[in-house]
C-alpha cells in the first residue's frame, strides 16, 4: 500500500512537471494575434495564402512577421493589406466590405455590422482631424474671437487648391485692427508665410480683399 501511494505521488509529480514544461515551451513559441472586427458578420480571409472563414470578433494566432491579408465575401468588393506584426502583438483589423448587390447590402443591416461601420466612420474622422492639425497647427488655437477681429478657418481661394486645403480668414470689424490681428497670429508662434491668409472686411459685408502678405 505504501508503495502504491508513493507511485501515485510520483505519477502526479511527473504529470505536473510535464504540464509545466509544456506550458514553458509553449510560452517560448513566437506568436501574435489578429482580431477581426468586420462587417458583414462572416467573411473569408486569406492570411499568407491560407484561406479560412472568420466571424466578427474572432481572433486567429499567426507567426510574427509580414502578413499578407485579403478579406472577401460573395457579393462584396474584396480588400486587403500587408503589414508586419510583432511577437506578442494583437492587431485589430477593422473593415466593412463594400456591397455590390442589394442582397449584400442587406447583410449589413444589423446592429453588429452598423457598429463596425460607425467605428470606421469615427476612425476616419479622427484621422482626418489629426492630419489637418499636422498640416495646419494653428487650428488648435482657432477660432480667436477678439473685440475688433475674429480669426478662423475658411475655404482656400487659391486656384491650385486641393480638396481639404484651408485658409486662415481674418475678419475685421474695424480696418485699424488688421495689423493687430496679424500680430496676434505671430505672437502665438505661427508664421504668416506658412498659411494662406485672407483678410475680410466686415465693416461693410460686401467689401472683401485678398491679402498679399
Amino acid at each position: 500500500m505504501q508503495f502504491t501511494r508513493k507511485r501515485v505521488i510520483q505519477i502526479i509529480g511527473w504529470s505536473v512537471g510535464l504540464l509545466v514544461l509544456g506550458l514553458f515551451i509553449n510560452a517560448l513559441i513566437p506568436r501574435a494575434t489578429i482580431l477581426f472586427s468586420v462587417a458583414p458578420q462572416v467573411i473569408t480571409v486569406v492570411v499568407n495564402g491560407k484561406e479560412q472563414s472568420v466571424t466578427n470578433g474572432d481572433q486567429i494566432t499567426v507567426a510574427p512577421g509580414e502578413i499578407i491579408l485579403e478579406l472577401k465575401q460573395d457579393g462584396f468588393d474584396a480588400t486587403g493589406e500587408t503589414f508586419v506584426i510583432e511577437n506578442g502583438e494583437t492587431r485589430e483589423i477593422l473593415v466593412a466590405l463594400n456591397p455590390q448587390t442589394a442582397a449584400a447590402e442587406a447583410l449589413l443591416q444589423n446592429r453588429e455590422s452598423q457598429i463596425i461601420i460607425e467605428r470606421i466612420g469615427g476612425r476616419d474622422v479622427v484621422q482626418g482631424a489629426e492630419q489637418l492639425r499636422e498640416r495646419y497647427p494653428i487650428i488648435a488655437e482657432l477660432p480667436i474671437n477678439e473685440r475688433f477681429y475674429t480669426i478662423r478657418t475658411c475655404e482656400s481661394e487659391r486656384e491650385e487648391a486641393q480638396p481639404g486645403d484651408i485658409a486662415i480668414c481674418v475678419q475685421l470689424y474695424t480696418l485699424e485692427a488688421r495689423q493687430s490681428a496679424l500680430n496676434d497670429i505671430e505672437r502665438r508662434g505661427f508664421s504668416l508665410d506658412d498659411y494662406e491668409i485672407i483678410v475680410q472686411d466686415r465693416t461693410f459685408e460686401n467689401n472683401r480683399e485678398r491679402t498679399g502678405i
